[in-house]
């Protein structure tokens, strides 16, 4: 009999027993004595209330554990309960395939269990929110595309988080790299004849989206105003709205993942004629980028990767950046996702941070240049 996986759809777990030795400090004990210090070190005898505390923590009186700390001070028992790996789309996306993919190797890495947990909505800003909010603990971390922190602060009024401030980037895994597809009775086959045709014929060719201010939508405006054609956005609710639509001639063309594309290109009902990225794909090397044929410069990917909430500790973030690495390098994760048209584009931390605020500054250029506002 094999045993059961460590990753889990929301399913209810028991967390392991607890050693005798194992204390938790209630949390308004924990407030208490933080308070205390907060008014001690403002007070003229600091030196003597600082002593005073030395003595007591040595007689074991008084012991103090910060909440996000508290799990690596007590022995390092990380992660004593699941850990839940929200997904801001609905099963079956890109972030969903992916994290169900890495999970597994993850468990038996850090020694505990993984919940999956989708909270579809908004872009993936109701996902974010929740993780935002979560105690920087290391039991809520968030699987996304980086769209989620670059596109939303540009788009929306007003979100409920602030991306640059309220996560900790963990780890950079995989990209889900963007195609030019057009229905195959669009007279086309490059896309320097997608662009002469929209050029003379302006205003009718539409477009599909997965939605307003969806990547899929800002990136292909972004192509629009870069080549000067006149082309018509048409939004849908997602990709997997999306996508029938365009096999079945309701719109001519979109920028889309490969994973939602493949059955209608290989049967024929679509065309793919370019790509989006810097440098061309490793699944369909023969197939040109947009920057060699029409846009000198476009590149346009968003990284998908692992954050937390902000304050996360070092600690965990390197123990589940390391662990998330060794999964998505093993080679049969790479070929399958490979399958699905997702390459690896894995760093460290300080990788998908920078790729974070990368992103933040190019969307936000773009949702300029779109002028686009979303209540």
């Amino acid at each position: 009999m094999t045993n059961p996986s460590p990753v889990h759809h929301r399913e209810a777990a028991r967390p392991p027993a607890r050693s005798a030795a194992t204390h938790r400090v209630p949390a308004s004990l924990a407030a208490r004595a933080c308070r205390w210090l907060r008014h001690a070190a403002q007070a003229p005898g600091v030196a003597s209330a600082i002593s005073t505390l030395k003595t007591v923590s040595a007689l074991g009186a008084l012991v103090i554990l910060l909440p996000q700390q508290a799990a690596l001070a007590q022995g390092g028992t990380w992660p004593a309960k699941p850990v839940h790996l929200v997904i801001g789309f609905a099963p079956g996306g890109n972030p969903d395939l992916l994290a169900r993919m890495i999970a597994p190797r993850m468990a038996e890495l850090l020694g505990g269990q993984i919940l999956i947990d989708n909270k579809p909505g908004s872009n993936g800003n109701i996902g974010a929110d929740l993780v935002a909010k979560a105690a920087p603990d290391g039991y809520t971390l968030f699987l996304s595309d980086t769209s989620t922190y670059s596109i939303g602060p540009h788009i929306y009024a007003k979100l409920p988080f602030d991306t640059l401030r309220d996560f900790t980037p963990i780890v950079q895994i995989a990209v889900p790299p963007m195609y030019v597809v057009v229905n195959a009775a669009l007279p086309v086959t490059s896309m320097q004849e997608l662009v002469a045709w929209a050029k003379a014929n302006p205003g009718k060719l539409a477009y599909a989206s997965a939605g307003n201010g969806s990547i899929h939508h800002l990136t292909t405006e972004l192509f629009r105003s870069q080549t000067g054609i006149d082309i018509v956005h048409v939004p849908y609710k997602g990709s997997g709205q999306s996508a029938p639509a365009l096999i079945a001639g309701d719109v001519q063309m979109a920028f889309i993942g490969w994973t939602s594309v493949n059955q209608g290109v290989r049967a024929g009902r679509l065309r793919a004629i370019g790509f989006a990225s810097g440098r061309r794909s490793l699944m369909n090397p023969d197939l040109p980028t947009i920057a060699e044929t029409v846009a000198p410069g476009f590149d346009v990917s968003s990284p998908m990767g692992i954050a937390g909430p902000a304050g996360l500790p070092r600690e965990i973030v390197e123990r589940v950046q390391n662990a998330a690495l060794e999964a998505a390098r093993a080679p049969e994760t790479r070929a399958r996702m490979l399958q699905i048209g997702l390459e690896m584009a894995d760093g460290t931390a300080e990788v998908y941070a920078a790729t974070i605020r990368t992103d933040y500054d190019k969307f936000g250029r773009i949702a300029r240049l779109v002028g686009l506002k979303l209540d």
